[in-house]
């Protein structure tokens, strides 16, 4: 049966001949749209594992090239992008990271979309949102971030630092990624909050230290001493911290949807007990 192959293709990760086998079969985008459509989050894990291999590996094979530009392409991109906002938390995160990664650079006005309806709502899900639009190349990524800052809810500018912390930079030539750390990390280190305070303060610092060394020429010992002596503030609690704890809270209870309220709660027994 196609739907088991397909959900099975974890085993067989890599397998050029098992990947044609599925996407070559007569009911391969039927199958694969109700599997997408089953409102099980792991289900829907699986079958965008396979979307996503099947995509990455289509330069190896002119058939299965030609039937995702001829066929499937234009049939399973609506239905990722019209789960984007599924009210499964992890559904959401499934096909956001998927959309990425298969470079569906068509579908960035959808995840800005749904930036705008999830940024106070789902501020966990933000990290990976704004990573896979700042890899699917957005133009507006400064205005992306200033939106985060300027929310009223202290997660969703918490989450600025996190997902900043996704992406490669040059402190040495202080890149255009360096910077914007630089600068929304200063800002928020003067946030209302003190969780996001202390953990943009601690990233600011640490920033800071990386261009002294190129500025100054710092030695390697000095580089550590200080970097040793920085670690000493370096916040308890960090946000990738409470996405994780959060996480393994959801899968406990059970949960596909969280409130704001109970994501508060959350972090303020986290911080009670740090």
């Amino acid at each position: 049966m196609l739907e088991t192959k397909i959900l099975q293709y974890l085993d067989y990760s890599g397998d050029s001949e098992y990947i044609a086998l599925i996407v070559t079969a007569p009911d391969a985008v039927d199958t694969l749209i109700k599997l997408l459509k089953s409102n099980n989050h792991e289900i829907v894990g699986y079958t965008c594992f396979f979307i996503r291999d099947f995509v990455l590996s289509i330069s190896e094979s002119d058939t299965c090239k030609q039937l995702w530009e001829t066929k499937l392409e234009s049939a399973i991109i609506p239905e990722l992008e019209y789960l984007v906002l599924a009210d499964n938390h992890f559904i959401r995160k499934h096909i956001i990271y998927t959309l990425g990664k298969i470079c569906s650079y068509n579908s960035v006005p959808v995840l800005l979309h749904a930036f705008s309806e999830l940024r106070d709502r789902d501020p966990i899900l933000l990290p990976r949102l704004v990573g896979e639009l700042f890899w699917l190349g957005v133009k507006n990524r400064h205005a992306l971030i200033e939106s985060m800052t300027a929310s009223n809810q202290y997660i969703t500018r918490w989450s600025v630092v996190e997902a900043l912390n996704q992406f490669i930079y040059d402190s040495k030539s202080e890149d255009e990624t360096f910077l914007m750390r630089y600068k929304f990390c200063d800002l928020l280190r003067w946030d209302s909050n003190s969780l996001v305070q202390a953990e943009a303060e601690y990233e600011y610092q640490y920033l800071e230290l990386n261009r002294r060394k190129h500025k100054t020429f710092m030695s390697k010992l000095e580089y550590k001493t200080q970097n040793k002596e920085l670690n000493k503030i370096k916040p308890f609690l960090l946000f990738s911290g409470v996405e994780n704890h959060f996480y393994k809270y959801m899968y406990e209870q059970n949960l596909h949807w969280y409130s704001i309220q109970e994501l508060e709660d959350f972090i303020l027994d986290l911080s009670l007990i740090s």
